[in-house]
């Protein structure tokens, strides 16, 4: 009697990399238990000649074991143990390649693209990844129970001196993430989508999560356009949002991508103490890119015009600094660093 498995399964795992001789043997083994190699090549359809070889695979895939004997007998380990060291192996796979990566990645202008999902855990994971990779600042727009999926990487992203903006509801409860970096929250009624921006780089967008859909519409993107658009509605945000909760643990240090965050900070302390500033900035006569370093000595803030900057006063004079896509100014960053003495 030849058993049967579903088209949907035996596509399945093709796709994972499987043989049909291999999906075959193994289903055979979990619906029969322990069988000979006649056994399985009579319960499965497989030619006898061809169950060796697909036994031999399976055990390198450490999903089938044997047992000594006169005729020999082999076993199938549960899904539960065989898919456990199967995520071993691509977990270790993944690792790998992500440290191969690191050490030949040449630092290059790359091609803007857009990554689309509809699966829930794959965008968290874009959102992770992006969390891992930032060095100046996350912004962050979400309901607060969507923070509970990413508690720890937010955490690291601290730790590592990157300042984190969030702008959410009023009542969450964000003390796990207090006293370890730079922390601001802001209050924010328009919760529908998750936006994330990281260093002005790229940009996470999880469509109607406030309503907590199983497959939501997400993407991933580098296109200055979309980064501009995602941009121009978080300076909204910005405008119609209320400070709630300030946590600066690291005054020497606090870093920025978004200028009306860095002008925001200036406005609030410019007065109260000394305020130095270190950019990696864009010319805009030049184009040339430039570390420069001074004292902030004033400041422009008028979100209506769509103006914000700060005065820099440095060895070569004063010069105005505008965030990204900066027109008025004479440099442009991403990259803000102040220090509040």
């Amino acid at each position: 009697m030849k058993m049967e498995i579903s088209e949907k399964v035996l596509g399945m795992l093709t796709r994972l990399g499987f043989t049909k001789y291999e999906i075959l043997t193994y289903w055979t083994l979990l619906v029969y238990g322990p069988s000979t190699a006649k056994e399985i090549s009579e319960r499965s359809g497989i030619p006898y000649n061809r169950v060796y070889d697909t036994i031999a695979s399976l055990k390198t895939r450490r999903f089938v074991s044997e047992i000594d004997g006169s005729p020999r007998v082999y076993v199938a380990f549960s899904p539960s143990i065989a898919f456990l060291r199967f995520k071993k192996e691509v977990d270790e796979i993944k690792e790998q390649l992500e440290e191969e990566l690191k050490r030949i990645k040449v630092k290059t202008e790359e091609r803007p693209g857009v990554w689309r999902t509809k699966e829930l855990d794959e965008a968290i994971e874009m959102v992770r990844e992006s969390l891992e990779r930032v060095e100046y600042e996350a912004i962050l727009l979400s309901p607060g129970k969507f923070f509970i999926e990413i508690k720890d990487s937010l955490r690291n992203a601290l730790k590592k001196g990157a300042t984190l903006s969030i702008y959410t509801e009023g009542n969450i409860d964000l003390s796990e993430l207090t006293n370890i970096g730079n922390l601001f929250v802001r209050k924010f009624h328009r919760l529908n989508h998750f936006i994330g921006m990281f260093d002005g780089r790229e940009v996470i967008n999880i469509q109607n999560i406030g309503f907590e859909p199983k497959n939501p519409p997400s993407f991933k993107a580098t296109y200055p356009e979309i980064i501009f658009s995602q941009y121009s509605f978080l300076r909204e945000a910005f405008g119609e949002s209320e400070l709630i909760l300030e946590d600066i643990n690291q005054k020497n240090e606090l870093r920025f991508f978004a200028d009306f965050h860095a002008v925001d900070v200036i406005r609030r302390y410019l007065g109260k103490c000394d305020i130095y500033a270190e950019v990696i900035a864009k010319s805009l006569s030049t184009n040339e890119i430039e570390e420069l370093r001074g004292k902030v000595v004033g400041y422009t803030f008028a979100l209506n015009e769509g103006i914000d900057n700060f005065e820099l006063e440095t060895d070569r004079g004063i010069l105005k600094i505008g965030g990204m896509f900066a027109v008025l100014e004479d440099y442009e960053t991403t990259k803000i660093k102040l220090i509040l003495t």
